[in-house]
């Protein structure tokens, strides 16, 4: 009677610490979640108060047929990025942070929590995530070249005269493809809730695509030299490659 009575104590208190140790994940996922849509209104409305500035400074500047073409641009853009990425992100979302083994675990286990156990899991979660998302380039390498192709061929024959055209939807195009780049990062970074990361790369990129835009256009017109829409190809390639860099080391540096 002794015995019994020790295992439902020791059971007790091991439903007890798994309680606990449940409520404080669940308090901590809470807390990240509200921190994380702070982070994240705060990279729109950065991104969006760069745009405008630097809008407004080459404004008058721009003719009617540069700013359709910087329009078509981003949606060259937009189109690649969101048939290539979009529905892998979805897919990933929709997967555990730290999945359930496939054996059954035995009671003592389960009252007992595993710190390395749950590390590992963890490492292979991640790992598959990264591996997952390394389809968003797969899928984005040919349909760049095909896009690409494509509104070069449909573009109208006002866009192709513009100066540096064929230029502007090839760095665009590769801009794209860098950006595919973090996809893996991106992963991780949004599987763990690490929005603060994700903010202090952002947002910096997003201020030197718009100086890198605006200060092009600044340059050309004061040296009398039309570069039509290249100055937002420009933009859009540093802001893939500040994304890459910042990534990057986010990640190594841990």
């Amino acid at each position: 009677m002794s015995l019994s009575r020790r295992q439902k104590t020791g059971a007790t208190r091991g439903q007890a610490v798994m309680s606990q140790s449940t409520e404080a994940r669940m308090g901590n996922m809470l807390a990240s979640s509200a921190t994380g849509t702070t982070f994240l209104i705060l990279i729109q409305l950065a991104s969006r108060l760069f745009t405008f500035a630097s809008n407004q400074l080459i404004l008058r500047t721009l003719s009617p047929i540069v700013l359709g073409i910087a329009a078509q641009l981003e949606l060259f853009q937009v189109t690649i990025l969101y048939f290539s990425r979009e529905s892998i992100r979805l897919a990933i979302q929709r997967q555990p942070l730290i999945p359930v083994s496939a054996s059954s675990p035995d009671k003592k286990e389960t009252l007992q929590p595993d710190t390395s156990s749950s590390a590992d899991r963890l490492v292979i979660s991640s790992q598959s995530v990264v591996n997952v998302s390394y389809l968003s380039l797969c899928l984005g390498l040919p349909f760049t070249i095909l896009v690409t192709w494509l509104y070069q061929y449909l573009a109208p024959a006002q866009a192709t005269e513009t100066p540096f055209f064929q230029t502007s939807v090839a760095v665009t195009g590769l801009a794209s493809l860098l950006e595919l780049c973090i996809e893996p990062f991106f992963a991780v970074i949004q599987q763990r809730m690490w929005y603060e990361k994700r903010a202090a790369v952002e947002m910096p990129a997003a201020f030197l695509r718009s100086f890198v835009t605006c200060s092009s256009f600044l340059v050309a017109s004061r040296m009398n030299q039309p570069l039509g829409a290249f100055p937002f190809a420009l933009g859009h390639l540093s802001y893939s490659i500040v994304l890459i860099c910042g990534y990057c080391w986010s990640m190594l540096r841990g």
